[in-house]
């Protein structure tokens, strides 16, 4: 295991910023830890790049993180206004020391790969939000950090940007194998780039595992939610429901995604349309059921206000009761990380931070 994250905890006077976090990351595995806004993201990142110091737990990796420390990338970027594009570049490697022919090969590599060369002599503020962002991940990866640690990188780019910026992310860390530890409440962006991602509520890791595992078998309802709309459907009303596979699911009731159901008119059908809300990609139908109201996203738009439907459910959630509080997991299977990963020292150490 390349870096095992070991019960961490970190409190500010009365308030638990986080608690008892564990996870554990492979070499060359981007993971993003996803939640709202206070959950404790960025008190995580802080700590994995050295910054702050957990009131408990540990960091470990299998490579010596004080001879080649992490690099974190704020969501503001924090370039030099005075510097050129070619000089923030280089600026870790002067920091270093470098030699100088091989400072210059370095940063016009760098340049090359993340389509900026023909920006090496401008300033930050002549170039727009998406080739900053990119400037500053030049900045962190000339130095070949041991982990590179991004910060909410989607918060500056308009909605556009931010599926290509995604994809652009996850070609240059796969290309390059660098271990990446992302934070970010973007959803969608953190799906499309990561091996996998974490769900960080109220300062505590509810579910740690693969973008799909996550997904569908989500350990909570309050995951779940998070992940996007939940209609949580008792079995009293399996009866006016059809199921893909053909059979009502042998439980007490089932959780589905507003997107896991089909909408089919029926004359007799058990559900009747209440509302409809263009939502541009997709459209919303509240759908009376029994004595409770359905949501559903689909691309179908020939349903109105008070067309009879038939619910066809194409994939659920089975609840469980107590299901809110499972322990969280250091990876797939459950297990714990290698015990004989190298602990990392103290506070003390050295951080580069760009």
């Amino acid at each position: 295991m390349f870096l095992e994250v070991d019960g961490i905890s970190r409190t500010y006077g009365t308030l638990k910023a986080l608690e008892q976090v564990s996870f554990a990351v492979e070499k060359g595995e981007l993971v993003s830890i996803v939640g709202p806004s206070g959950a404790g993201k960025t008190t995580l990142l802080k700590i994995l790049a050295g910054l702050e110091s957990p009131d408990r737990g540990v960091l470990r990796s299998s490579v010596k993180l004080e001879e080649n420390p992490p690099i974190l990338v704020f969501q503001d970027y924090l370039l030099f206004p005075s510097m050129s594009i070619f000089e923030n570049v280089a600026f870790g490697l002067k920091c270093r020391r470098i030699e100088r022919r091989e400072q210059v090969d370095r940063v016009h590599a760098m340049l090359d790969y993340f389509q900026l060369s023909d920006k090496a002599r401008q300033y930050p503020n002549q170039l727009s939000a998406g080739q900053q962002q990119r400037v500053a991940l030049a900045r962190a990866m000339v130095v070949s950090p041991s982990i590179l640690l991004l910060d909410e990188p989607f918060a500056n780019l308009d909605r556009n940007l931010k599926a290509d910026t995604a994809e652009f992310i996850r070609g240059f860390q796969q290309e390059y194998r660098i271990t990446t530890v992302s934070v970010t409440h973007d959803l969608q962006e953190a799906f499309m780039m990561s091996d996998k991602i974490g769900i960080m509520l109220d300062g505590r890791l509810r579910q740690f595992d693969t973008v799909k595992t996550v997904y569908n078998r989500p350990v909570s309802h309050e995951v779940a939610a998070f992940l996007g709309h939940i209609n949580r459907i008792p079995a009293s009303c399996f009866g006016v429901l059809d199921f893909v596979s053909g059979d009502s699911p042998p439980c007490a009731g089932i959780s589905v995604r507003a997107e896991g159901i089909d909408l089919h008119r029926a004359s007799r059908g058990g559900g009747v349309v209440s509302e409809v809300v263009f939502a541009g990609q997709f459209i919303i139908y509240r759908v009376e059921l029994a004595d409770i109201r359905v949501t559903v996203y689909s691309f179908n738009p020939e349903f109105a206000v008070g067309d009879r439907v038939v619910l066809e459910i194409k994939q659920y959630i089975q609840l469980e009761e107590n299901n809110h509080d499972q322990p969280e997991t250091y990876g797939p299977d459950g297990s714990s990380p290698a015990a004989d990963l190298l602990e990392r020292n103290g506070p003390g150490g050295k951080r580069y931070v760009l």
